[in-house]
């Protein structure tokens, strides 16, 4: 039975979107200098990128689709993770602006801090919600308390 739960929906838009900047991202820097932050790689004219830094979108967001052909519960739970890691990514890029320079990131003043926050923000919300409708749902059928 294909999951068509919240979480599954929201895994696979953040996942194909992810999927795709990632790509996107290496016609812009290439494979070259893989680690390098060079500081002038910008994508959308606001957020600096390597080519590690479009490798990282590219697994999270096929982690992301992946995780839609598991069990509701699983997919929620890697939605809120994939959530939290970017909630920790964007303080850690406001916070420290020389321990994300690996992905070329420098500092608050990046716009990818932008980015991982509304991403963190929206897929752990989504994936709360979505346990919240399971819990509701298996109450109705009566196989929860």
């Amino acid at each position: 039975m294909p999951n068509k739960s919240l979480a599954a929906g929201a895994s696979l838009l953040i996942g194909a979107s992810y999927v795709a900047i990632g790509i996107l991202g290496f016609f812009i820097t290439g494979f070259g200098s893989f680690l390098s932050d060079t500081g002038d790689t910008l994508l959308f004219g606001f957020a600096s990128i390597n080519p590690m830094h479009n490798l990282v979108h590219v697994l999270i967001g096929a982690f992301l689709i992946a995780m839609t052909r598991f069990s509701t519960p699983s997919t929620e739970g890697a939605l809120m993770g994939v959530g939290l890691f970017y909630i920790t990514a964007f303080v850690i890029g406001v916070v420290a602006p020389d321990n994300l320079t690996i992905i070329a990131m420098n500092g608050a003043g990046d716009g990818e801090n932008l980015v991982h926050i509304v991403t963190g923000i929206t897929a752990l919300s989504a994936g709360l919600l979505s346990v919240a409708q399971s819990e509701s749902a298996a109450k109705r059928r009566g196989l929860a308390a």
